[in-house]
């Protein structure tokens, strides 16, 4: 019984350590490669000037899906269309950091903090932008291309006065047997 035992054991173990060893090289590869793609994006995205639409769609074309980059066109014609007239500019951008969410062998999803600077023609000093994604990633002919990216709400957190003295709520709970 116990020879059953070790080698259930040393099986299990195997079937742990064994892909991980075997394709761990090529995760971790796919997993950088994304990271990078997505740092990429998040600061080119982030780096226009309205006055410059077209090097800014062209920039932005290697970085996006055929499908999406028709999507992105539309969009920035519109909205750059509509800021023109305020001349505005982004940079500055700064990738905080990127986190995987989830990858294989052809998607992937990346969290992504940066920060940029918005300028105007009427305004005289920058405005920074804190943006956080999720970027969706397809793999196409072996490149790591934008799918989707969506804002992720950020969440913000307040702590009281640490010296003062807490007190009880005027009502009890009944959590507790109270």
């Amino acid at each position: 019984m116990s020879i059953l035992v070790i080698v259930g054991v040393l099986v299990g173990v195997a079937g742990l350590l064994i892909p991980r060893v075997a394709g761990g090289d090529d995760l971790d590869a796919e997993r950088k490669a994304v990271i990078s793609r997505a740092s990429d994006f998040a600061v080119t995205y982030n780096t226009y000037e309205v006055a410059k639409k077209s090097d800014y769609q062209r920039r932005m074309k290697g970085l996006l899906t055929p499908s999406y980059f028709k999507e992105f066109t539309t969009v920035t014609n519109a909205l750059f269309q509509a800021l023109e007239a305020k001349g505005q500019k982004s940079g500055d951008a700064k990738v905080l950091d990127v986190a995987i969410d989830s990858i294989d062998k052809d998607s992937a999803i990346a969290l992504v903090a940066v920060d940029a600077n918005i300028t105007t023609s009427q305004e005289k000093g920058a405005v920074a932008r804190r943006f956080r994604w999720k970027v969706t990633f397809a793999q196409q002919k072996g490149t790591w291309l934008v799918r989707q990216f969506e804002t992720v709400a950020t969440l913000e957190a307040t702590t009281g006065d640490p010296t003062a003295t807490p007190s009880p709520s005027p009502s009890p709970s009944q959590e507790g047997g109270q």
